[in-house]
Parts: C-alpha cells; structure tokens; sequence
C-alpha cells in the first residue's frame, strides 16, 4: 500500500501511523464526507480464518459499542480481498508513550483521572457484554485534549464467549497486563479486565507493572498466579490508602474478590472529591508507626500476606490505635473471617474491613480514648473505633464529608459546625457562623446550615441558611428562608435541593437558581426530613408530642405535588425518618419501636420493638441497606433489615447517626459531654 491508494474509492490514504499484529493503520481521508479518519487493514499474510474472524469481530464490536472513552468504528469494507476498518481518526499518544517520558510514574491526580475515564469506559463495555482482554497502556489513547480511548478491540469477546486460549493453545492477552485467570486458560469474563485495569494504575503510578516482562515468560506467569505485588505506598509514599487498597482489590488472584468497573469509578471519584494531602498523611504515618513500633514496609507486607487471597475492602487503614498484637484467625459472623496482622484485618470479599479491633461477638471492650461506658448488650456488627470531642449537651448533627475521611459536626446547636479528620480525630477546621440545624448530601460534598440565632433574629422571624462546599470548605450561598422557626434541613442525594423544615409547612429550594420551587403545608413542627434515593419523594415528620398536632408522617412528589397525611393509623409517634437505599422502604422511629413503611404503598410492613423504653430519635439505613442503625438515650440499636431482628447494642447517648459512604463506619453520639464516637461495621 502506498500515499495516495484510495479504498472502496472513497478512503484516499495519507500516511502510515503503525503495525499491529494483525494489520497495518493509515492516516486517511474520506472524500464523500471531507473528514480526516484512521483506516485499519489486514496484513496480507494475515488472511487466514482466524485473523479474518478476529478483525471482522473487531468491528462489529467497534460498531455496537457507543461511548465517549472507547474508538469510534464509523465503516467496515474489502478493497482488494483486503477486508478494513475505518474509524476516528485520534490526536496525542498513547499511555505506552505517555509512560516512557515518565519512567517514575505519574503525578496521583493524573493516574486516578486516566484510571478513571478508563473504568467509564469499560463500564459501557462491559454493559454491552464486551471483554477487552487486552487491556494495557499501549491500548489507551490520550487525545490532545485530555479524553482517554480505549482502542483495539482486536481480540474483545462478548462475555458469554471468552475461552482464554487459542486455538494452538496459546493464552490471548499480553503477559504484564494478563490476569490470572487468562495464564491459566479458564474463562475470561469482565474481571480480567478490571485486573488489566488494576495493573494500568500500579503502571501509572509507579512507571511500571506490578510484575515487569521478565526473560521467561513462564516465570512471570508464576508470579500472576502466586505473588501479590508490594503495596503502591511501597513504592510513593504520597499515595493515598484508598488508592493502594484500589489497587490491590483489582490485583486480587480470585476474578470474584475484584470490584467491577462501575464500583471502581465510583471509588475514583471518591478519591478525587477528597484531595489528598502528602505532607498531612506523612504526619499521620509517623504518628501510627511510633505508636505500634511498626515500619512502613513491616506494614506493607502485612498488607500482601492479608490480601493474597482475599482483597481488602475500600476504607482500609492502618490502624489510627496501632499497638494489637498479632493474633489467629478470628470469626464474626457466618462467612466472614479475619486475620489479625499488627492490628489489621483484612476480609474476604464477602465482608468489611475493620481495624484495632478483634471480629466477633462481644462488647465494647477495649474502647480508646479511655471511655469507660459498658456495652448494654452484645453486637454482632460492630465495634468501637475510637471517640473524640466534648460537647456540653452533645453534637446535634453530623454526616460525613466526600470519601468519609471528614466528620462535619455541629457541636450543640449553638457553636460553629466543626470539621474532624477521622484517621488522627483532629479537628481540621471551623465552619463559621453556621450551627444549631444541619443537613448535607449523600456524597458528604454539600452542606446546609442554619446560621445561629440571636436578638436580630429572634425563633418566629425569616432565617438565614449557608450552604457550604466541604471539600473547599468555603459558603457558596446564603439563602433567607420564610420559614418560621427552621427545625430541620435535608438535601438530595446531588445536594442540588434543600428542603427547609418550619413550623408549619417546608420550603422547596433549587440551589442551582437559588430560588424557591414550591411550598408544603404540614403542622406542629418539621423535626426530620429525608429525601428518596432518587430525589423524587421528600419523607417528614412532624408535631408535638400530645394534642391535635400530635406527631405525623408526610410524604411529597418533589415536582410539586401537593401532600396531605398520606400515612393513616397508628404511626407511633414518628420522631425520625430515613429511606432505604433501594427507595421501597421508609423507616420511622417513635416513642419505643421503629416502624418500617412500604413507601409504594404506604403501609406498615413490620414493626421493631426497641430493646428499651425509651424514644426512639435517629434511625439510619447502611449504604447496602442489610442495616438499620436507631439511636436513642439507651444507645444504637442495630438492625438486620432481611431477617426484621434486633442483632445487638452499642453504649452510648445517641442522637443523630450518621453511616460513612461506604458503610464501613457508623458515628454517633456518646452523650452529654463525651462527644463523638466511631464504630466500625464487622
């Protein structure tokens, strides 16, 4: 083939741009439509079956598969018994090229951004049922502009048929990048893709795969089936731990224990939405490692042994209470095992993390920070982390801030709303001129506060409410509600509504606009609102404890549909509402029971006597739903959502709860003057 050939008389080609395996890339230009595009064709020495049926799968896979991170396939054609592919035609360099000027790695913001588009991408892909299977960064194409493509789909499958042999019996794949699974020639569906993935962003990172191409490829098929790579802090120390668990967790041997894409991009975006701060974290890691007397390689290869089989789940950390002496295997509940290695435990895939504390039955023995409170009861879930602060009459509100790293406390309802590190229990900043009501998103990144009251702006009159960007920790608005006497705020889960609770209706806000939506009638007080998952329903209760406007629950179409009382009978005096992850449950807490709701249809569907006599304030859902956290002046009452039974008690005060992002801590109260505390979930 030469300058100036021309394909199917329409594709006139320009320059060679490269050899694959299987066929030759061009530079061309489609004189029908006057674009520029890349034509792709077969080798004349590739001309057998098993080329053919591969390049004509290539494009019929480029074909059906439609998203922003992945080549555009625009024609497929002969020319010459030359069978070609035409497609976008890409400007920059692929992530191979990108790697070679960086042979350090780099920087953690542009491995997590690239790794990010990639598991988009693979998202749709895998969406559609495609396998890739040749994932690595010679098959990642960074544009001019800064949008990755996944490329070549030369020997993508669909996933209902992924053998990982040939037909010589030779593996598909290329050995860095290869997941165990595909070395041993079993089925390689999805996760070998998410394994691929995970060796792009140890390469990204550190300037090389987890195992480079060694003399015999053998041997380095031993060290994908047998060896975990070193953690990535090993290697940078300015990595955060989210990201090294990420990365071990698509690193695992067992295509199970790996995350799919969309969790993966999930778990990116977390990490982006909290910026990761080096100097802070080498703070913190001295801290942990004179505390235990543990180094950080001593603590790295913990890590490896703990997750040869299993990966570790995301939150992960070393162990803000270093100091547990290693320790057998231990158990919690049925299925669920850890082993103890200097006060880490990593889970298998069926489980959580928790660090400083022995799995299994039990109370709260051991509590830091020189608590003394016995556990009421025993608890099968959780176990406490540590406790931190002191508030005279305890925090009024709390929720966790983007990646749970961040715990946003309103002290008492009258100071300042505080910001606290999780890992070292430091308070990291002040949030002025805010308090006394506090609502935030699901993601932790958007806060509303009611400012403080005073004798300007005495209980009945107009309010000031401050929403706040967490992550930047700076006001973005100040709105003036009508509302009298605001008793609570709730944001939808992208926190672009607030709904602003009075006396005696609630105020609809879009806060993109900054105007007011529409208006709810209701009476006696809004004492706890709560948005759907989906942002479409707002739940409330309301009224006072006896009388007329004793406590009811409402319910209203966000669109602006008018609510009356939609719950009818008993409702036990509703103090507390929280929806279900899945939106089809509402949970109410009253005087002594919590009641669970059928949102479609509202009616009670179960009811679970408190363990004691006393009201019940907060009720919260875990993010995977199987939890139901209530609180009380008798403590947390936990739970098990499946099976409607009450599983055990944690000591403590608590109102309000407040579950991390990724379900792996739950924080409440320790009462009057001990302020916060955190407990892990087993």
């Amino acid at each position: 083939m030469r300058a100036g050939d021309r394909f199917a008389g329409r594709y006139r080609l320009d320059s060679p741009l490269g050899q694959g395996g299987m066929g030759e890339v061009w530079k061309a230009y489609d004189v029908e439509l006057g674009r520029a595009v890349a034509l792709k064709t077969m080798l004349a020495a590739d001309a057998t079956d098993g080329p053919v049926r591969r390049f004509r799968r290539e494009a019929a896979i480029g074909a059906r598969l439609q998203h922003p991170g992945i080549t555009v396939v625009h024609d497929v054609g002969v020319h010459e018994n030359r069978l070609f592919i035409v497609m976008e035609l890409l400007e920059g360099e692929d992530l191979a090229h990108v790697l070679a000027r960086s042979p350090d790695g780099l920087t953690v913001a542009e491995a997590v951004g690239l790794v990010l588009q990639a598991a988009e991408a693979l998202e749709a892909a895998h969406a559609r049922e495609v396998v890739h299977r040749d994932l690595k960064p010679a098959n990642l194409f960074l544009q001019t502009g800064g949008r990755l493509k996944i490329c070549d789909f030369g020997i993508a499958r669909t996933a209902e048929a992924t053998a990982g042999l040939t037909a010589t019996g030779q593996p598909f794949g290329t050995p860095p990048y290869m997941a165990p699974e595909q070395w041993r020639g079993e089925r390689a569906g999805t996760e070998c893709d998410l394994y691929a993935l995970g060796c792009v962003l140890y390469a990204l990172v550190t300037g090389a795969p987890p195992f480079p191409a060694a003399e015999q490829v053998w041997a380095l098929m031993r060290r994908h089936l047998d060896e975990v790579p070193a953690g990535l802090r090993s290697a940078r120390a300015d990595v955060p731990y989210e990201l090294q668990e990420l990365t071990a967790s698509l690193l695992a041997k067992s295509p199970a224990a790996r995350p799919d894409a969309a969790a993966v991009a999930e778990r990116l975006r977390a990490i982006q939405r909290a910026p990761y701060e080096a100097t802070h974290e080498a703070t913190r890691d001295g801290r942990r490692d004179a505390a235990s007397g543990a180094t950080r390689d001593a603590r790295d290869e913990a890590t490896r042994d703990a997750t040869r089989d299993a990966a570790p789940e995301p939150g992960t950390r070393p162990s803000p209470d270093a100091g547990t002496p290693a320790g057998p295997e231990v158990r919690s509940r049925p299925g669920r095992r850890a082993v103890l290695l200097g006060g880490l435990a990593a889970l298998t895939a069926s489980g959580a993390s928790v660090l400083g504390w022995r799995l299994g039955e039990g109370g709260d023995e051991g509590e830091s920070d020189g608590d003394a409170d016995k556990n009421p009861g025993p608890s099968r879930h959780a176990r406490l982390l540590s406790s931190f602060g002191s508030y005279p009459t305890g925090p009024a509100a709390m929720a966790f801030g983007p990646g749970g790293s961040t715990l946003i406390v309103d002290g008492d309802g009258t100071s300042d709303i505080e910001l606290w590190d999780v890992a070292s229990k430091a308070r990291a900043a002040t949030l002025t001129r805010s308090g006394s009501v506090m609502g935030a998103s699901a993601d932790g990144a958007t806060l509303a506060a009611r400012e403080h009251y005073d004798s300007v702006r005495p209980w009945n009159d107009t309010d000031v409410i401050q929403i706040w960007d967490v992550a930047e920790r700076r006001r973005t608005a100040s709105l003036t509600s009508r509302m009298q006497g605001v008793r609570s705020l709730a944001l939808d889960p992208d926190g672009k509504t607030l709904a602003v609770g009075g006396t005696d209706a609630v105020e609809l806000w879009d806060l993109r606009s900054k105007a007011v939506l529409t208006t709810f009638t209701a009476y006696g007080g809004l004492w706890s609102m709560a948005f759907s998952p989906d942002g479409k329903s707002l739940a409330a209760c309301s009224g006072a404890d006896s009388g007329p406007a004793s406590r009811r629950l409402w319910m209203w179409g966000v669109e602006g549909r008018s609510g009356s009382d939609p719950f009818t009978g008993d409702t036990g005096n509703p103090r507390a509402v929280a929806f279900s992850p899945d939106g089809k449950i509402l949970a109410s807490g009253g005087d002594d029971d919590i009641r669970l709701w059928d949102v479609a249809t509202r009616t009670t569907v179960a009811t679970l006597e408190n363990s004691s006599p006393t009201k019940v304030d907060a009720v919260a859902f875990s993010p995977d739903g199987k939890l139901l956290a209530s609180g009380s002046t008798d403590g947390v009452g936990l739970w098990d959502v499946a099976s409607r039974t009450f599983t055990g008690q944690l000591a403590g005060t608590v109102e309000p709860l407040s579950f991390s992002q990724d379900g792996m801590t739950l924080a409440g109260t320790g009462g009057s003057g001990k302020g916060v505390r955190l407990w892990k979930l087993l």
